[in-house]
């Protein structure tokens, strides 16, 4: 990311001497005053297109940035989130010394238990598709979803 930062200024900044270099050749040329100014004012709004574009592209990268930076930050919640769950369920396993022979009663309950542990995990997951936090409240908002309202989980 920070190469294409780099090169953005650098082509900036690398069409400078070149329009010098030219503007030293094409002085061997006589020219009128108008016709230079011209050529220079030409050679001017062309640089500050150049600028502009690279100011462009670079608000672009540290949005794009930005975006990375909260899904990094959302990566690390959920990753957090999934730890606890797998401790609770470790805690649980091993608490469990005796086990009783499963009646339906209890069949079910761990049936239970088991959907619940499998619907907090694909919660708390993140794939290509989830979307950065912002994002996700923007689209929120503009649904009239509300920013209460969990988003749903991802498919497998």
């Amino acid at each position: 990311m920070r190469n294409t930062l780099i090169a953005a200024a650098l082509i900036c900044c690398a069409s400078a001497p070149a329009l010098a270099q030219q503007a030293a050749t094409t002085t061997a040329k006589p020219q009128s005053a108008a016709e230079r100014i011209a050529e220079l004012e030409g050679q001017l709004i062309r640089q500050e297109r150049i600028a502009d574009n690279a100011r462009q592209s670079m608000e672009a990268m540290r949005a794009e940035m930005k975006l990375r930076d909260e899904l990094l930050v959302l990566g690390r919640e959920r990753n957090a989130e999934l730890y606890a769950v797998a401790m609770e369920i470790a805690e649980k396993h091993v608490r469990r010394k005796d086990w009783e022979p499963f009646t339906q009663h209890s069949r079910v309950r761990m049936e239970n238990l088991k959907q619940s542990y499998e619907d907090r995990l694909r919660a708390a997951r993140i794939t290509a598709e989830t979307l950065p936090p912002s994002v996700q409240q923007r689209m929120d908002a503009e649904l009239g979803t509300g920013a209460a309202a969990k988003p749903a989980p991802q498919p497998n």
